[in-house]
């Protein structure tokens, strides 16, 4: 599953952070901005959210 809108934040579980690290660079060919968060659910499954990736952008 490749992401399609990098511009917004994505919050992934500690199994797929690799998947999303590795979509954002593809898309935005730059390093993305990780922080660690207590809510939500991973964008590629519905495990608990451990980080949000970010553009270093805003």
């Amino acid at each position: 599953m490749f992401l399609s809108s990098l511009k917004e934040n994505k919050l992934c579980c500690e199994d797929h952070v690799d998947m999303v690290i590795d979509d954002f660079l593809v898309e935005e060919e730059t390093f993305p901005v990780m922080n660690k968060i207590e809510s939500g659910t991973c964008f590629y499954c519905a495990k608990k959210a451990k980080y949000m990736i970010s553009s270093v952008e805003g």
